[in-house]
């Protein structure tokens, strides 16, 4: 598999014809380029494979690709098609599950990837996370638009579809809910459900663990608080992985003093999570940030109730953390 020498002028002008890319800026354009490398393929040579940890996003300069799924008695089927100017893997970028399906050249195949060999785009969003939580808003904002359109021309009781917006909305790593979820589902829940109120939270010292134990130890540790968070929902509660290490709970029909309980559960709960398991007896001391809100006592819509639960958040953690801010009444 060769590379090509990076050329930014034309990384740009490719992805500026991307659909995916549409609404982005020029300088969030260029932070994509500047991450990306250029790979040629073989006729029939495999770009990814099932159940390979892959986590990069192929836009099509020449060529065509196929996906390929075993299906029923593991027979080999093409489920899709991507030719010149389209883009693929997209929802896997932030998963570190297995592949579902394998990528296959049906061709001579040029890509751009991103992000390039030999770069993990978790450390890419360390480097520049405010610019990278914009980008990934708007593409995932690409992602439910295209979803809408679907369910428009597809009725949504069809099976395959169900599977589609299964896969679409559930975060693979954790099984929760993902953040595109988040943004199609919320508002129809405040509507249908009052009051209703959302919890954020944000382990204190992921970043410790991920950095000191290795991204292995990082993705147990998440999947540990999407079990521990599972393990307090009720009838009706919704739990999210909302982006990296960040969580949310949606409780229908809860208003502020019923949230603040369930935040307090939430805190005590991680606090009592055993690292040891993961990490060995060089644990540190686990907890956690969280943020509460109500709707609609403290915001008017899903947008609100999302930045002022995040902000709290935020606050619990710049207070030293291991806190809940928020669902007081204040």
């Amino acid at each position: 598999m060769a590379k090509r020498p990076p050329r930014t002028d034309k990384k740009l002008a490719l992805l500026g014809k991307a659909a995916l890319f549409s609404t982005l800026r020029k300088e969030e354009l260029a932070l994509i380029a500047r991450y990306s490398g250029y790979c040629s393929f073989a006729p029939g040579e495999v770009i990814f494979a099932a159940g390979s940890h892959v986590e990069e996003l192929y836009l099509i300069e020449e060529g065509t690709v196929l996906i390929r799924k075993s299906g029923d008695g593991g027979a080999q089927q093409d489920i899709a098609r991507f030719i010149g100017g389209e883009v693929f893997g997209e929802l896997d970028l932030l998963d570190t599950a297995p592949r579902s399906a394998s990528a296959i050249a049906e061709g001579a195949a040029t890509l751009l990837v991103f992000p390039s060999l030999g770069l993990a785009f978790r450390d890419i969003i360390e480097k520049h996370p405010d610019t990278f939580a914009r980008i990934l808003q708007k593409l995932l904002g690409v992602i439910s638009g295209r979803m809408r359109a679907v369910n428009k021309l597809v009725s949504e009781k069809t099976p395959w579809v169900q599977e589609l917006k299964r896969q679409l909305l559930r975060d693979k790593l954790t099984g929760l809910y993902n953040k595109a979820f988040l943004d199609e589902e919320l508002p129809s829940i405040l509507h249908r459900t009052s009051p209703t109120s959302l919890l954020v939270v944000k382990p204190d010292s992921f970043k410790e663990i991920n950095d000191t134990f290795g991204h292995e130890a990082g993705d147990k540790t998440l999947r540990a608080i999407a079990e521990t968070l599972k393990g307090l929902l009720g009838e009706g509660d919704i739990g999210v992985r909302y982006r990296g290490d960040e969580f949310c709970l949606v409780l229908p029909g809860r208003g502020e003093r019923a949230a603040r309980d369930a935040a307090e559960g939430l805190r005590a709960a991680v606090r009592e999570m055993d690292m040891r398991a993961i990490v060995g007896d060089g644990a540190p001391a686990f907890t956690a940030s969280v943020g509460v809100s109500a709707h609609p006592a403290h915001a008017p819509d899903a947008r609100g109730l999302v930045a002022l639960s995040y902000q709290r958040m935020l606050e619990a953690r710049n207070g030293g953390g291991d806190a809940v801010s928020g669902g007081d009444g204040r």
